[in-house]
């Protein structure tokens, strides 16, 4: 839904364009308007609105304001009462048609889940808004918000009645088009959603949801290749990627994923591809490659909030405890000390490494940042209750419910605490609160572990399942499921899940090391050597080149200067500073003058880590020389780029740029037209 605030701003701007208000606004009004339009405070626009109601309570221009006001606040009752009563007061010649004010209704209720009398509302608007030869323009909005409404509703076909309407007004209107095929999609018509979607494409091969929606359908058609060529374009179009999406995509084909991927960053060396790159390693649990290109990111791009926060998360995943709060420690210290996210996670960093007294310091911080959030008050609670204070670890679930109680988690590690005192009947009056709140089968459901403590083993693992099936490309369920095994005392089978989570990419041996649903099994002979054999089997993903995109051939042609040596001149770019070289057939490596080496050190085309020592190498006529050598990290042909090239620094300040025919060939296929003076590249 769109922001209502904005609409009643065009609708007051529009008032003052000449809309049709007859009617004078009212002092206060027309002053609330003026500071709304130039984001003035909120507090005071209220203020100046309750003195225009409290002068002319049947201002109903006023009301639906006040009422947009309430909106905003959640404040749905006092909401509700004004727009009554702008509906009640309301008069032809103020600043908002009659259409408007049940279309913000409609929004009201729509907010409040109340979505019979949303739907009555916005087919009033609608039957109101056709009538209103100045309303057209918001036909297509009312419509649109309506159809979203059935869908939510999954009345499929009075969605379509008004997509279809929408494109009676622009038949080549793409988001009704996307909803359309979003229908198709959840009735599973896969051909015809496929057949319109490809139509979306030839109206304009730039809407970005076209790819979203096509990844989607291929997917469900089982075409995951198809899916991924989507997904890769879809991210190459997006501002905004939905990464959950991309991983849902691209998790079931890793391999090629990552081979798409891969091509994309030789023609493009773009941070946000290199950034898919590593998320397609996390996806897929190989953190040591995620590790080195984050490293191979800050080497590049320099220190970052993002980087520190995303690494520390992979050494986390493989155990490394250490480094892992190592850099989010320096997250913490880029900001201004206040990152709730970095110090939570710092927190549950320490939580996972047995590190209680430290873990409370930091949650004791997030409750200080967020004291209206559970979840620092529930990990806080959680740390008490491991170090033996109980007392503490009550005092914190208790808070944590009072400031919020749709924390089924909470809920949870309360009731077990209850447990433990003995107190059964509270624990099973929490038990069943986790139960009558957890509904829904996903990732970080917990409703599985009340209903074992309530006695019922069958439901818990049938739950269980529900959850693993519904992520299928996530190793976190099966890990669960041998919590819960372990937790009924189902040795064996906790064992033999856990083998199946390791063998899906199970890796995050810190939270084993200290999580007690795993005391059952830790002393098992089997337990220790599962652990032993995984430890040692880091996951390594491959890019898949017998479908990547790079076996598909690219073409570089370079216009070159012959010279009188007859050698050839050709244009290129180095660590993104233009220069020319000479190709030389004899050579076998990049020579570079003393003179550009020492320019490049000194307008930072080159860092003092790129000076690797001395190396001796030969010329044309078979000397030998000794030279420094550097490395270059990236040489630029044409469209065609080389990283990390070694090149050795002649001490000869006339020395020419070489490169030599072997380096040249590692761009690919090397030609050189001698008739028009051309070097071609072609590249895989």
């Amino acid at each position: 839904m769109k922001n209502y605030l904005l609409i009643i701003l065009l609708l007051c701007a529009g008032a003052y364009n000449g809309y049709g208000q007859k009617q004078p606004l009212g002092y206060h009004l027309q002053k609330a308007i003026d500071l709304m339009q130039n984001n003035g405070d909120e507090k005071e626009v209220m203020e100046c609105l309750d003195q225009q109601l409290q002068e002319t309570p049947d201002n109903a221009d006023a009301r639906v304001v006040r009422a947009t006001l309430y909106l905003k606040q959640k404040k749905y009752g006092n909401a509700l009462s004004d727009m009554n009563l702008a509906i009640k007061y309301y008069k032809k010649g103020g600043i908002f048609p009659k259409y408007t004010i049940y279309w913000g209704r409609a929004r009201a209720y729509y907010d409040m889940e109340d979505f019979d009398k949303a739907l009555a509302d916005y087919d009033t608007a609608y039957k109101l808004v056709l009538k209103d030869k100045k309303g057209t323009t918001d036909i297509y909005d009312i419509l649109y918000e309506r159809a979203q409404i059935y869908y939510d509703l999954k009345d499929y076909a009075n969605a379509d009645a008004d997509y279809w309407q929408m494109l009676k007004h622009d038949e080549a209107d793409q988001v009704a088009m996307i909803g359309l095929i979003r229908n198709m999609i959840a009735r599973k018509e896969y051909d015809k959603a496929l057949e319109l979607v490809n139509k979306c494409e030839k109206y304009d091969a730039d809407y970005e949801e076209t790819y979203c929606y096509r990844m989607q359908i291929y997917d469900k058609m089982g075409e995951t290749d198809k899916a991924i060529d989507d997904a890769v374009i879809y991210f190459e179009k997006s501002d905004d990627p939905r990464h959950h999406l991309l991983k849902s995509i691209m998790g079931k084909h890793l391999s090629y994923a990552l081979a798409k991927v891969q091509s994309r960053i030789q023609t493009n060396n773009d941070y946000s591809w290199k950034q898919l790159r590593i998320h397609i390693y996390k996806w897929g649990h190989d953190y040591a490659n995620a590790i080195q290109y984050y490293n191979q990111l800050e080497q590049e791009f320099g220190s970052s909030i993002p980087i520190y926060y995303n690494r520390s998360e992979c050494y986390n995943e493989i155990g490394d405890t250490e480094r892992a709060i190592a850099d989010i420690t320096k997250c913490i210290e880029l900001g201004d000390g206040k990152d709730y996210d970095a110090i939570i996670t710092r927190a549950d960093y320490y939580r996972e490494g047995g590190q209680y007294k430290e873990a409370i310091a930091d949650f004791t911080k997030g409750v200080e940042l967020e004291p209206t959030n559970a979840y620092p008050y529930y990990k806080r609670g959680w740390c008490y209750e491991l170090s033996g204070d109980d007392d503490s670890a009550m005092k914190d679930y208790n808070a944590g419910i009072d400031v919020d109680k749709s924390y089924p988690y909470i809920f949870l590690t309360r009731g077990e605490l209850y447990l433990k005192r003995g107190e059964k009947e509270k624990a099973d009056a929490d038990f069943n609160e986790v139960i009558r709140q957890d509904t829904v089968a996903r990732s970080g459901s917990c409703r599985q572990y009340a209903l074992h403590l309530l006695g019922r083993e069958a439901e818990a693992l049938e739950w269980m399942d529900k959850i693993i099936a519904a992520d299928s490309i996530e190793s976190g369920g099966l890990y669960d499921k041998a919590c819960l095994l372990a937790r009924m005392g189902r040795l064996d089978e906790s064992v033999a899940a856990l083998r199946k989570a390791f063998e899906n990419g199970y890796r995050s041996f810190a939270h084993i090391e200290h999580d007690d649903d795993m005391d059952a099994i830790r002393e098992l002979p089997e337990f220790k050597h599962l652990i032993e054999e995984y430890k040692a089997k880091p996951i390594r993903i491959e890019a898949d080149d017998e479908q990547a995109e790079d076996k598909i051939e690219t073409i570089s042609e370079i216009q070159m200067k012959k010279m009188h040596s007859g050698l050839y001149e050709i244009p290129c770019t180095i660590n993104e500073l233009p220069l020319k070289f000479f190709f030389d057939t004899g050579a076998s490596t990049v020579t570079i003058s003393s003179v550009e080496a020492n320019f490049m050190l000194k307008n930072g085309y080159l860092k003092s880590d790129d000076i690797k020592g001395k190396e001796y190498y030969s010329v044309a006529t078979g000397e030998i020389h000794e030279g420094t050598t550097i490395r270059l990290r990236e040489i630029k042909i044409g469209d065609a780029i080389l990283r990390n090239v070694d090149a050795s620094v002649v001490h000869n300040q006339q020395a020419p740029l070489l490169l030599g025919q072997t380096v040249l060939e590692r761009f690919g296929t090397v030609t050189i037209d001698n008739i028009n003076s051309k070097l071609i590249i072609k590249q895989k």
